[in-house]
């Protein structure tokens, strides 16, 4: 009895591990590679949003997508040298595209 482990095409996997890690400022910025300070300014932009609510004295928390975000945000500063406007525009088209595809794939089924 052999299952296959891989996902269906255009699926990604999402592992419960992933999905219930929360990070620190401190620990999502060292695996983003960028400075507390920048994850700061991409949540203040609303680029990235904490997991936690802003609830006083209550430690934001990041999860996983918002790691993959702010590679992706560091992604297009590095390739496209993009400013705040640029990727504002751009994570918004991304997102469309995103919710574009589940639609088809919910259609599809």
């Amino acid at each position: 009895m052999t299952s296959d482990p891989s996902p269906p095409a255009g699926d990604s996997p999402v592992y419960h591990v992933e999905t219930d890690t929360r990070y620190s400022i401190e620990v999502i910025a060292e695996l983003a590679g960028v400075h507390p300070k920048t994850v700061l300014h991409y949540q203040e932009q609303g680029f990235i949003r904490p997991t936690t609510t802003d609830t006083p004295g209550e430690t934001a928390l990041f999860d996983i997508e918002c790691l993959r975000q702010l590679r992706r945000i560091e992604h297009l500063r590095a390739t496209c040298q993009v400013n705040d406007t640029g990727l504002k525009l751009i994570l918004d088209l991304l997102h469309e595209i995103e919710c574009l595809r589940e639609e088809r794939r919910q259609q599809h089924r």
